[in-house]
């Protein structure tokens, strides 16, 4: 072999030590790969989650935040913290990703860019109590499965407040002191975590008075009044079982309903249909006598009392409009009042606002003006509740009792309407002197009749028909003193006292020549009778024709 030259061996020598250089810068990068700080996202805290990069060579130049449907939701970097720009729910899981830029020297060692991600799911912390007993003159505290920082209360007045604390704990007072007004009582109450965090649904919390003996909050409070459909809550201090012992209380009257118990220290009494009976007092009767907690005047019951109200003239007037018995329609400003029975019951005594437009275009003026009527309960009215009664054959005195009311609601649910129509019958005394029977918008007949001569003169105003006859036998006296009996009299209706409308054969129509009734030719008031029933009215004018 031929010896190697002196130039040959300067460059065998150089590769060994560029060879060497290499495996040294080859390991120092292997170093450098496995000791440099990865970035990554640790879920929590007091954002969403924080980002941990390098000291130095590393900044973050991006954030994002996903729900589970891959939605964004929004989020900002507060100097490594991911923190949400809105509010979000409790226990709600939220994908992060964040990005990561390298300064030159580092990234092109380990790269120029790093995406991170991390699954955080927002803090939740929940109530794990509902029944407190705090000492006389103490604070009404909430106890949660682990710290919040604010909490939500709403008290059974309907009043909401905010609390937010300076430091998370599991304990917070929802700012009510035991004693007066506040010996017992309920609230709702949610509490979370971290302020940008939306309460979850809140849980209702009671307190009462500590020791052995039993009591209990009443909704709505005894001796106030209940809306029909409203149900009964009581609220003991200790298990119902314990309490009554097993037994429920009864209602009287009966009410259809249901009692359930929500809980060991809840029972709550529903009513069905049209709920408890318009205007009528309500009895519950415990089983045992508990102390009934009303302010701060506890005292023990046996028996808890409300009232119902009436139902709304108003309301009635607007379901006689829906179901054909006035001449008007009535509609609703916002909503129709859904057809269930506590919809309705509740309409019952807080009607809808709405309103009242005449039904058919050409409607008597004389009519109209009877609807403008001070009265509290006008003819227009009075006649229309005379025409419904007559329907279902109740007592035809007019009344707007909660019996009327119950049966009008029925026939709401159930949207039966007036059969017949609607009639009026207008007489006016002005030669000659004139019935016109008025249906449905349209006249039906206008004829001759006679009223009262003078001194047996007809009543002049407007009358419902109280009474609808085929036939009956008139009797009485005449001026003269002589008496009179005229049986057989045809299609009789009658309207004020004796007077009515019905046939009678004279030899001329026109002219006072009654003994106050409204005399039309039989064949006339036979056309007359089947538009005429009870609660029709019938007015006597002494002006002209309408």
């Amino acid at each position: 072999m031929k010896a190697v030259s002196r130039r040959g061996r300067r460059v065998l020598i150089s590769l060994i030590v560029l060879g060497g250089i290499f495996c040294v810068v080859d390991a120092g990068l292997l170093v450098a790969r496995s000791t440099w700080q990865k970035a990554f996202i640790v879920p929590g805290g007091s954002g969403l989650g924080r980002v941990t990069i390098a000291s130095r060579g590393e900044h973050i130049v991006s954030v994002g935040a996903y729900d589970a449907a891959g939605q964004a939701v929004p989020v900002s970097l507060r100097g490594r913290v991911i923190e949400p720009t809105g509010k979000f729910a409790t226990g709600r899981r939220i994908h992060l990703v964040a990005t990561v830029q390298r300064s030159k020297w580092i990234g092109w060692l380990l790269g120029k860019t790093e995406q991170v991600t991390a699954v955080a799911r927002t803090p939740a912390s929940f109530l794990t109590g509902t029944m407190i007993y705090p000492k006389a003159g103490h604070a009404v505290s909430v106890h949660f499965s682990s710290p919040v920082r604010v909490v939500w209360v709403q008290t059974a007045d309907g009043e909401q407040k905010e609390v937010t604390l300076r430091a998370a704990r599991r304990t917070a007072s929802i700012g009510v002191t035991e004693g007066g007004s506040n010996l017992a009582g309920t609230a709702l109450v949610a509490g979370v975590p971290r302020r940008w965090e939306t309460p979850p649904a809140a849980r209702r919390i009671s307190w009462f008075p500590p020791g052995p003996a039993p009591s209990v909050l009443v909704r709505p409070a005894p001796k106030s009044q209940i809306a029909p459909s409203a149900p009964i809550v009581l609220r003991f201090s200790r298990p119902v079982d314990q309490v009554l012992q097993g037994a429920h209380p009864t209602l009287e009257p009966k009410v259809k309903g249901a009692w359930r118990e929500p809980n060991p220290y809840t029972l709550v009494f529903q009513p069905s249909g049209l709920g408890f009976p318009l205007g009528r007092r309500i009895h519950l009767r415990l089983p045992e006598a508990v102390q009934v907690i009303s302010g701060s005047d506890p005292a023990s019951f046996r028996t808890l009392t409300w009232q119902v109200p009436r139902g709304s003239l108003l309301r009635m007037k607007q379901m006689l409009a829906d179901l054909g018995y006035l001449p008007l329609s009535w509609q609703p400003a916002g909503q129709p009042v859904r057809l269930t029975a506590s919809a309705q019951a509740r309409a019952a005594v807080a009607p809808p606002v709405g309103t009242f437009a005449w039904r058919y275009p050409k409607t008597p003026a004389a009519l109209k003006d009877l609807w403008k009527s001070d009265e509290e309960r006008p003819v227009l009215v009075r006649g229309a509740i005379m025409a419904f009664e007559s329907t279902h054959d109740m007592p035809t005195d007019g009344f707007p009792s909660m019996t009327v009311f119950r049966a009008l609601l029925r026939d709401e649910l159930s949207s039966r309407r007036a059969k017949d129509g609607y009639s009026y019958v207008y007489v006016t005394e002005a030669l000659p002197e004139t019935l016109t029977l008025w249906h449905n918008g349209r006249v039906i007949l206008r004829a001759a009749v006679n009223t009262g001569i003078p001194g047996r003169e007809t009543d002049l105003g407007t009358f419902p028909v109280y009474l609808h006859l085929t036939e009956t036998t008139m009797s009485g006296t005449n001026p003269d003193g002589s008496h009179y009996n005229d049986p057989g009299v045809p299609w009789v209706n009658y309207f004020s006292g004796g007077d009515a409308v019905h046939g009678f054969v004279r030899g001329s129509y026109g002219y006072p020549q009654s003994l106050g009734c409204v005399e039309a030719p039989i064949d006339t008031a036979g056309q007359i009778f089947p538009y005429v029933h009870v609660g029709t009215l019938v007015t006597v004018s002494t002006g002209e024709s309408t």
